[in-house]
């Protein structure tokens, strides 16, 4: 069978669990726009993982709020839809005589996936990551770390089932990256105070029309600005929209707006804490005036 995800840590570590179940012969990254949107199409022997669910396909796993109320029968799929920490935890739960022996070793993994699709980090793991949270940090795709990314994923998939995360983390690949991560840190601090307002209990970071930015950790801006509640992050798109991320602050938890099911109304989708959406250029700042304005109330 042939995978159909995203390319980042919690498609990362579902694929590895898949890989271990099922006979997978390919992986094909696809943009979450382009799913929700119908652009993408799946084949009987392709499993679509951490999106939403595309008509055809021969099994689909997802865990995304904004997709509760989308989820076809239960007979018109294979596979699993559930509310949780991460797909790989869907994936984990659906293949439970696993658990015990194949899924064993990868026990690790898959907590520090829970807790970083889910943002349950500390202070220190955000200013420091360490171990499966930092190489976590290294497959964000709003981290920065853009070039060869497919590539890059497509053999950690592999790479990581042969070695343990410490020496996973010493290998040039991965060690290029994290050590990246570690030196433009300042700089990334820097051009996040300079981009970024409070409105309110809202951050406001704009990031559009920026090029050659510093990588960098997008959880530290909660850190930064701990009276807030809630970040609206704003960078380009394709084809000229306005991506808006919006994340629940992972230390400020007191906001209490569904953030997946808010992103839904505009084309968009999530978790309860976070999500995106693309916003056409002629309609953008009216949107992004809206959703501030809900998030401020």
């Amino acid at each position: 069978m042939r995978i159909i995800t995203r390319g980042d840590f919690d498609g990362l570590v579902s694929t590895v669990l898949l890989t271990e179940v099922e006979e997978i012969r390919e992986i094909r990254m696809v943009h979450p726009k382009d799913a929700q949107d119908g652009k993408v199409k799946a084949e009987s022997d392709e499993i679509v993982v951490n999106l939403p669910y595309i008509k055809g396909c021969g099994l689909w796993f997802d865990h995304h709020v904004s997709e509760e109320d989308k989820v076809p029968d239960k007979s018109a799929y294979k596979g699993r839809f559930e509310i949780a920490p991460s797909c790989a935890r869907v994936i984990y739960n659906h293949y439970a005589q696993h658990q015990a022996t194949t899924f064993a070793r990868f026990g690790a993994m898959l907590e520090a996936c829970d807790r970083l699709d889910s943002a349950q980090l500390t202070m220190d793991e955000v200013q420091n990551p360490t171990g499966c949270v930092l190489l976590g940090v290294t497959l964000d795709p709003r981290s920065g770390l853009g070039p060869e990314f497919q590539k890059y994923f497509r053999w950690l998939a592999e790479y990581i089932k042969e070695v343990p995360i410490e020496k996973v983390l010493k290998h040039p690949e991965v060690e290029k990256r994290t050590r990246r991560v570690s030196e433009e840190q300042e700089d990334f601090n820097a051009l996040l105070r300079k981009h970024t307002q409070l409105d309110g209990n809202v951050i406001v970071t704009d990031f559009r029309n920026l090029k050659d930015k510093p990588v960098g950790n997008r959880f530290l801006v909660y850190a930064m600005y701990p009276e807030a509640n809630v970040e609206v992050r704003l960078f380009n798109g394709h084809q000229g929209a306005v991506v808006l991320a919006v994340g629940h602050s992972i230390f400020n938890r007191t906001c209490k707006v569904n953030i997946g099911k808010l992103l839904a109304q505009y084309g968009g989708g999530g978790h309860v804490g976070a999500g995106t959406a693309q916003l056409t250029a002629t309609h953008a700042e009216r949107l992004i005036y809206e959703i501030v304005g809900i998030l401020k109330q």
